[in-house]
């Protein structure tokens, strides 16, 4: 009955395109990595019945062929997050496809639905897991109760500062940047606060939060499947994010020592 009915609701060319590229843009929204944003649109586009050409890099989709007549499709990616909840429910479809039982019309429904939806953990909830990361990270540097607290605190504010600022949608080297900043003037603070923290270890618990860790795997992921250019993109990124990072908690220093003094007097 189920192969019946994905007989029945076989799609054009034309419409297996538009839906892998939903597919597509669902998976590279939430940070896949390029081998399997272009290994499902391979499997959903062959379980049709069509061969395409596929390009995926970190922040374009081109699907196609080589005939000037054909219809192809392009989608410009401008923002990613990691949704590691909405890959595995994407992988899960793909290997659905050939029994997929829902028309084109439910099909496209059902994945701008899944592309509109919110992340499953809210503002507050990443705040709190991403103080208590940076808490627990500073206690492993062999950090004392004071820094645990003072820990718990920067990183807080640092991943709070950031979500604020990613509604604006500027560029992810300044909101990294910014969250940076945060961690440098709060760690500062709670160092003016209490003599028995130790600077270091609180900058670096609640450092780790924002350690572009995925990213870079995804990178040499990338690297080993022969995608070099999706590689390059992709390390290249972690490094920038690594290095505003950086960049934000100097610029908080500095700006300390020159005068930060003078705003206790």
């Amino acid at each position: 009955m189920i192969m019946e009915q994905a007989h029945e609701n076989k799609m054009t060319r034309d419409e297996t395109l538009k839906v892998a590229l939903m597919v597509g843009k669902i998976l590279l929204k939430s940070g896949a990595e390029t081998y399997r944003v272009e290994d499902t649109i391979n499997r959903f586009c062959i379980a049709n019945g069509y061969e395409v050409d596929i390009f995926v890099t970190p922040t374009v989709i081109i699907l196609g062929n080589e005939q000037v007549d054909s219809f192809n499709c392009v989608s410009r990616i401008r923002y990613r997050t990691t949704n590691l909840g909405m890959i595995s429910e994407m992988n899960d479809m793909s290997y659905k496809f050939e029994r997929w039982p829902m028309s084109y019309r439910g099909t496209m429904a059902w994945l701008e639905e899944k592309l509109k939806a919110q992340v499953p953990y809210g503002k507050w909830k990443v705040c709190l897991a991403s103080a208590i990361a940076s808490a627990s990270f500073s206690a492993m540097l062999g950090g004392n109760s004071h820094d645990f607290i003072a820990a718990f605190i920067t990183g807080g504010i640092a991943m709070l500062v950031l979500k604020q600022i990613a509604g604006y949608r500027p560029s992810a080297f300044w909101e990294n940047a910014l969250a940076g900043v945060a961690i440098g003037v709060v760690a500062l603070i709670c160092c003016a606060v209490s003599v028995q923290c130790t600077m270091e270890k609180i900058i670096v618990g609640a450092l780790m939060p924002f350690v572009p860790g995925v990213a870079f795997t995804n990178g040499l992921r990338d690297y080993m499947a022969g995608d070099l250019l999706s590689g390059n993109a992709r390390i290249a990124e972690a490094l920038l994010f690594a290095a505003s990072i950086a960049i934000g908690i100097a610029f908080a220093l500095r700006a300390w020592v020159l005068w930060g003094w003078d705003l206790w007097k």
